[in-house]
């Protein structure tokens, strides 16, 4: 049908349709490149017109959608720690001992594609308002340190672990573990093979 000849009314319907989805998309495309630009950069490091220019949109579309880069920063940390929650509990299926239990989260932490969470738990720190800093550690506590908690809870009770303060142990298995990240650290090592040796030693410690 000629557009000319289309009923007003189905054709203000049609533009809405066609505004609505236009605004779907160009949200969507600031969402996956804050996802390429903030995996592998700081807050800082990247600026508004690296995110508009990414996502092929104007300046006036990031702030209709997130309000700030801030905003869309926050956005796509959600989303990121959402999906490393959901990876860590599904690693976590079939598995009942300490040990492997802690090698699939280790796995999980330390895939080259997740999110960085040194970088991150940096910027929480750093860079961020007071309420951003509050929100990234919400999500940080949810995603990561809750499963894991869980876990060394169950090995202090099983005998496996010493009695310890929880927190205490879940970061220092955190922030030793990434110091294995493909992006921080300085050898070349598969992740599997990074997790396991990273668990054993966290367990048996290095003495002889």
């Amino acid at each position: 049908m000629d557009p000319m000849d289309q009923d007003p009314q189905e054709k203000e319907q049609t533009m809405a349709g066609l505004s609505a989805q236009s605004e779907a998309s160009g949200r969507e495309r600031l969402l996956e490149a804050a996802a390429s630009l903030f995996r592998d950069g700081s807050f800082r490091d990247v600026s508004v017109a690296d995110l508009t220019k990414a996502a092929g949109v104007q300046a006036p579309t990031l702030y209709h959608h997130f309000g700030d880069k801030e905003g869309l920063y926050l956005a796509w940390a959600e989303r990121a720690m959402v999906g490393l929650s959901l990876k860590i509990r599904e690693s976590l299926i079939g598995k009942t001992g300490t040990r492997e239990s802690l090698t699939a989260i280790a796995a999980v932490l330390l895939d080259a594609e997740a999110v960085d969470l040194t970088v991150l738990l940096r910027d929480a720190r750093r860079a961020v308002s007071p309420k951003g800093q509050e929100r990234l550690l919400q999500l940080y506590l949810a995603a990561v340190i809750e499963p894991l908690g869980s876990v060394l809870v169950r090995g202090v009770e099983r005998g496996k672990l010493r009695q310890e303060p929880i927190a205490r142990m879940a970061q220092a298995f955190v922030f030793g573990l990434l110091s294995l990240h493909p992006r921080h650290s300085l050898e070349s090592v598969a992740a599997d093979e990074a997790a396991q040796w990273f668990v054993k030693r966290y367990l048996n410690g290095f003495s002889a």
